[in-house]
């Protein structure tokens, strides 16, 4: 039949002439919405107004040009804009208006009109419909005469990158008539809407009165960008989203700061993630799709709070295991993604400043450091001498004479003492450069940032009454905290489809603490009357660094398979050089407390991937895309560990400060000798290889079925060997595991989705968890790896089976808003915990980790967001979500009789977690106001030893507020107040207050410059 097409408000795009003259096509918009009816001059003469799409075309000749955008009503100059053109150039001009105070973000590209595809690309995207406006799966889109070709999904809605150009549309399906359109024109940077009909051959001839159906109808174009609602959306499993923008109006600086926004997710300690109330080795993360190392030595998870917000494009957290994800996906894998080619030139320098009730401006306590700890690195001072640690035998070595003890303290810095020192204002400083532009092989560009932060943290009021070990204490712990950060991305996007990415990551972080405690020891106090007095120093310089380099492929082949590769090195370091420990009782210094501890953790990581895609059309209502692929992720750790301590002679003064009692004298004449405290399984070399491979298929069964299977094998095998201990056996792990997934999604018309799924995890011990060694976390607690001497005898920890059931239900009110209702159960066979360990004394303290016999966590989840223009000047935004957790673990016998109960509730799992945001943005002035809440319950801390109840975490709202203005200068001005509530942070043991402290209202102001 003969087709033909409805254009609406935009024959400019689709009737274009076929010369190749030299033209002006400029596209102006308002935010992301197309402006129309403004006058547009060049030169000095109209070349008329901007349409429905916001689009106008204007003849060039070479040289210098100036364009006006006049108003047409007042007839007022909204701006001017100069460009030059070389002989036989043309120009596609995008003018981005935020308001018609300031001038628009221009984005140019220049082009031979004779040459297709140059240039950064452009979007197509839409919808194809049967006669009875049914979406058609499987439909195929042509684009000649390039060789670029896309497929509708099962909602028959397609989105294809387009090079620059004019092309021939042709949109085939079997069993349908083809529509066909010429001179569609796609410009870099802007997205093209289009609805098309394919009518059924058989019903055209039979018919007559089809004949008049248009085939292809333009519905609009738009600034093109990613929204978390589409990825939400169109992912396979259950996911959720969150974008750079959203994560900047909210105010948080960091991926931990964002995440706790999320339905069902909440931050434990600022930095670790706890994902439907699984944390720890239930969750993992990814940068760009490699597998992320922990910077901390004794925990699996990642330390989120190191990656900065200024490196990333967005975060994706998704909550249901499929094949293609690691098999430890039980809680939700975190999908951190960095920036790539920038669409325009970025040129900006940005500055914050800021501050901390009770805190800047106010004495902190602190001690003598290194002349470079204000850029965050030690300059040596703290550095353990290579003859030190040889002569101690990696701090094993316990016993030396008093000349051997007096030489080797003579390399150590005699500091101790901490001081108090002002807290300056916090203060930050970034730059970004980066840009794109067309070459004979497609888009090529680059982006760079490199930030600087530093700032104060201090717990104000804080205050310990412990039951175990009773003491009553008032405490300080101020830290001084330095990021260093850079991030640099080039690539190539070439004309012929296949892309190409490198990306560079440094990321460091220096936290400088010092704790000075206070107080009296109940325990130890035989006369209540006059009870011991007690304080407690520690000096502790922590570095984290964070270093990668990622190569990123993508490769179409043949008509429409997809070769996705993926290489990346990384490095992982954790370095405390020298953190220095003592106390006293009364005036008197306990030589048995005093420690200096050398902590180097590293861990080279090598991760290689590949996933090939092949779309298949089974039958004309049946297609499928099979995807498979492999891993491979191989991991070499280096932990060291160096403890060394004093003691005291019979004859020693004790009652001084260390710096006047451990001088170099008092050594040379015997008072005090040093000794190491390190034990054999302190230091450990370990390894860890992750082999995988998994095959999945995403079948649509007609417009509203999709059934998504995959199976995952993986191979995983960690080891570690001791290089001090004479003694400790090497340990090793192998664990091999079949992986099945299994997942519906049914969609009701264009709003409802419906999601079921099922899906087998596996949660292995990590390498410290493994190790049977002690080892101390970041508050003093004492640890031993889960290989111990119980009751029965030694019983090591083994990985945990997953059972992983989902229901969610999502209701789409438009492009931007959506309610979602989610269900989930887990059930965990042989769940590994924190417990405690058998033993007496100080013993009786400590934990392990232990297999217990079974754990189930089910919840609800209800999340939502609607949004209101009101006139074409404000917009308000308003979302929320709030989820309910239950879990139970079923302890075994150790477990039980040593906690005094036989279940309890998973630790770090909050009953409730609720969020609120509401947003307001003024259009013509640029400006934006959020307001933030976050709310998470209480959750157990630290289990309790019997009779004692568990440590909880008391629940507590977190409320934030920013505001931003943008100015006529291309300046933007940002306020940031956090924690406006500022609640007490506390910890309860059986009803009773045992620690709290404040942390200050914060606020920051910040001011961005674009060149």
């Amino acid at each position: 039949m003969k087709s033909l097409f409805k254009i609406v408000g935009a024959a400019s795009l689709l009737c274009a002439p076929q010369a190749w003259s030299a033209e002006l096509y400029l596209n102006t918009f308002l935010g992301t919405n197309p402006l129309k009816d403004l006058e547009v001059e060049l030169d000095g003469r109209s070349i008329g107004r901007t349409d429905a799409q916001g689009a106008v075309v204007g003849q060039l000749e070479k040289g210098a040009h100036t364009l006006r955008i006049i108003e047409k009503e007042k007839k007022v100059t909204l701006t001017e804009y100069q460009f030059e053109l070389a002989e036989g150039e043309s120009a596609d001009l995008s003018l981005t208006f935020t308001d018609f105070e300031k001038p628009p973000a221009a984005s140019i590209d220049k082009y031979d009109p004779g040459q297709q595809g140059q240039g950064a690309p452009g979007v197509l995207q839409g919808y194809v419909l049967d006669g009875d406006n049914a979406p058609i799966a499987g439909a195929t889109l042509r684009l000649q005469p390039s060789d670029i070709t896309g497929t509708t999904d099962s909602n028959g809605s397609f989105q294809i990158e387009v090079p620059r150009g004019r092309y021939d549309l042709a949109v085939e399906k079997q069993g349908y008539d083809t529509a066909r359109s010429s001179g569609l024109r796609i410009v870099s940077g802007v997205g093209l809407s289009a609805n098309i009909t394919l009518m059924a051959a058989q019903a055209v001839a039979a018919d007559a009165s089809t004949a008049g159906v248009e085939e292809i109808v333009v519905v609009g174009s738009y600034k093109a960008s990613a929204k978390p609602i589409d990825i939400k959306r169109n992912s396979v499993a259950v996911t959720d989203a969150i974008s750079v923008e959203e994560l900047l109006k909210a105010g948080d600086s960091d991926v931990a700061a964002s995440l706790k926004r999320v339905v069902g997710v909440s931050i434990q300690g600022g930095r670790f993630a706890v994902v439907r109330g699984l944390a720890g080795r239930y969750v993992s993360t990814t940068l760009n799709d490699d597998m992320l190392s922990s910077t901390d030595p004794y925990r699996r998870d990642v330390e989120l709070d190191l990656f900065p917000a200024d490196i990333l494009s967005g975060i994706e957290i998704q909550k249901s295991f499929t094949a293609d994800m690691p098999g430890d996906t039980t809680g939700g894998i975190i999908k951190i993604g960095t920036k790539g080619l920038p669409d325009e030139y970025i040129n900006t320098l940005s500055a914050n400043v800021g501050g901390t009730t009770g805190t800047t401006g106010e004495k902190m306590a602190s001690y003598h450091g290194g002349d470079r700890d204000w850029f965050g690195y030690d300059d040596g001072t703290r550095k353990l001498p290579r003859s030190v640690l040889q002569q101690t035998r990696g701090g094993t070595r316990s016993s030396f004479t008093t000349a051997e003890s007096a030489a080797l303290a003579a390399k150590l810095p005699n500091e101790y003492n901490p001081l108090l020192r002002e807290a300056a204002p916090d203060f930050g400083l970034s730059y970004a450069l980066g840009n794109s532009f067309d070459a004979d092989i497609g888009r090529i560009g680059a982006y760079g940032t490199v930030a600087y932060d530093r700032g104060v943290e201090s717990r104000q009021d804080a205050r310990r009454d412990t039951i175990i070990d009773p003491v009553r204490t008032e405490y300080d712990r101020d830290i001084f905290r330095t990021a260093v950060d850079g991030y640099f991305v080039a690539g190539i996007e070439a004309s012929g489809g296949w892309k190409l990415y490198s990306k560079t990551t440094l990321l460091r972080e220096t936290e400088d603490t010092t704790a000075v405690e206070a107080g009296i020891d109940v325990d130890d106090s035989t006369d209540p009357n006059n009870p011991i007095n007690i304080a407690n120093v520690m000096l502790e310089f922590r570095e984290r660094q964070y270093a990668a380099e990622q190569l990123q492929a993508s490769i179409p082949l043949f008509d429409d398979h997809n070769l996705a590769l993926r290489m990346g090195v990384s490095q992982t370091s954790s370095e405390t050089p020298d953190r220095r420990s003592y106390s006293y009782q009364g005036t008197t210094f306990i030589a048995s407390s005093f420690e200096r501890l050398y902590a180097d953790l590293k861990e080279d990581a090598v991760d290689l991937g590949l996933d090939y895609t092949i779309p298949l059309q089974l039958t004309d209502d049946v297609k499928t895309v099979v995807k498979f692929g492999g891993l491979f992720n191989d991991r070499d750790r280096e932990n060291g560990l160096v403890r060394l301590g004093v003691r005291a002679a019979s004859y020693a003064i004790l009652d001084d400060d260390p710096e006047a009692l451990l001088t170099q004298q008092a050594f040379q004449n015997g008072s005090f000798v040093l000794r190491g405290l390190s034990l054999g399984t302190d230091t450990y070399f370990a390894g860890q290889r992750t082999k995988a491979g998994y095959v999945t298929t995403e079948t649509s069964f007609g417009e509203a079925v999709t059934i998504v299977a995959g199976v995952r094998q993986d191979n995983f095998k960690t080891s570690l060997s001791f290089p001090n201990s004479t003694t400790a056996p090497d340990t090793e792990l192998t664990s091999n595991e079949l992986l099945p997934s299994l997942g519906a999604i049914y969609r009701l018309g264009d709003d409802w989705q419906f999601r079921a799924g099922y899906a087998r995890t596996v949660s292995r011990p990590s390498i410290t968890e493994l190790a049977p060694s002690i080892f101390y976390d970041d508050r003093g607690r004492q640890f031993t790896g889960c290989t111990v001497q119980t009751v029965g005898g030694l019983v090591p920890c083994s990985p945990s089976d997953i059972d992983n059931f989902d229901l969610r239900a999502e209701y789409y009110l438009n492009r931007q808003d959506s309610i979602s209702l989610a269900l989930f159960h887990k059930e965990i066979d042989s769940p590994l915990e924190r417990g405690y360990v058998r033993g007496s004394g100080s013993a009786t303290n400590a934990f392990t980790f232990r297999n217990a016999e079974s754990a189930t966590v089910s919840g609800i989840e209800l999340d939502g967001q609607l949004s209101w223009l009101l006139n074409v000047d404000h917009s308000v935004t308003a979302g929320a979500n709030v989820s309910y957790i239950d879990s139970e673990i079923k302890l075994d016998a150790e477990g039980a009789d040593l906690e005094g109960r036989s279940k309890r509730d998973l630790q770090g799992q909050s009953p409730w977690l609720a969020n609120a945001r509401l947003g307001y943005e003024h259009f013509p002035t640029q400006q934006t106001v959020t307001l933030t809440a976050n709310y998470f319950d209480d959750r157990i801390d630290v289990t309790g030893r019997a009779p004692l109840a568990p440590v909880y975490e008391m629940g507590r709202v977190i409320l934030n507020l920013t505001y931003e203005k943008e100015f006529a200068n291309r300046s933007k001005v940002g306020v940031k107040l956090r924690n406006l509530l500022n609640d007490d942070i506390r910890f309860e043991q059986n009803g009773q207050v045992i620690e709290r402290w404040k942390i200050g209202v914060n606020g920051e102001l910040s001011y961005t410059y674009k060149f």
